[in-house]
């Protein structure tokens, strides 16, 4: 019996499973950033694209765009207000998400990173690993 091999071959499933739960983790955090830019600047470029188009073309676009379809434009609020409007709060709790979102996706992608290396040094090259994606 081959303790070592045993081990590393253990060691290189755990690490490819961490590293395959990082990246699906990534991929769910990249999407619901995109949720939320998509939340607070859909409107403004929505307006800007609508304001182009002909009012039937604008009636049959709308429904397909999810959004609030009256929204002000995140650019033209102003972020000085007392945040006691509860709009005001939803729009900077929602800055605040996308910083937060952001140092996650970076922190994931150095845990990522890590992994790999890990599985390099284990001899990913070996025939019962799969190849990088």
């Amino acid at each position: 019996m081959d303790r070592e091999s045993i081990a590393r071959a253990e060691r290189r499933r755990q690490a490819l499973e961490a590293l395959e739960f990082e990246r699906a983790r990534a991929a769910a955090l990249r999407e619901r950033l995109e949720a939320i830019v998509v939340e607070l600047d859909g409107p403004a470029i929505d307006a800007a694209m609508f304001a182009g188009l002909g009012p039937a073309d604008v009636a049959l676009l709308r429904p397909a765009l999810p959004g609030d379809e009256q929204a002000e434009p995140v650019e033209a609020l102003d972020f000085e207000v007392e945040l006691e409007d509860p709009k005001a709060e939803q729009i900077a709790w929602l800055e605040e998400e996308i910083v937060r979102l952001e140092q996650e996706i970076a922190a994931s992608g150095s845990r990522q990173q890590a992994f790999e290396r890990y599985l390099d040094a284990l001899g990913r090259g070996q025939t019962d690993s799969p190849p990088p994606t």
